[in-house]
């Protein structure tokens, strides 16, 4: 028989989980739902993993209808900002085509921005 040898060992193996399984752990301990050492049994993960997940996960879950609220209105801002980005897009693009033409356009673009442009052109006549 081979004798044990602390350094004749492979290097341990980490485990890496996703950010929704973390986030999903830490939501369970943080409601009350489970206490950190019920959720590290249940789950095959130490204790220390799923107290530092816990304190990086904390501050959101405090107050959930406030970080919803924010998360809310920096969506809407940055629908905004794209609309505004997509209809300086299509006036740029209608421009051109008083350039290049309308058959050269049809040529390069897909049918439906194609469409999207005509409907500016239309409306700056």
């Amino acid at each position: 028989m081979k004798k044990y040898n602390p350094y004749d060992q492979k290097s341990k193996k980490y485990n890496s989980y996703s950010y929704s399984f973390k986030k999903h752990v830490a939501e369970q301990v943080l409601s009350g739902y489970m206490s950190q050492r019920h959720a590290s049994e249940k789950y095959f993960i130490a204790r220390n993993t799923v107290a530092s997940w816990c304190a990086k996960f904390g501050p959101d879950m405090k107050d959930k209808n406030i970080t919803k609220d924010k998360e809310i209105k920096r969506l809407k801002d940055k629908i905004e900002d794209l609309e505004l980005t997509r209809d300086i897009q299509l006036d740029i693009l209608a421009q051109m085509q008083t350039i290049v033409g309308k058959s050269e356009m049809e040529k390069r673009l897909p049918k439906q921005l194609f469409e999207e442009v005509q409907r500016v052109v239309k409306k700056l006549k």
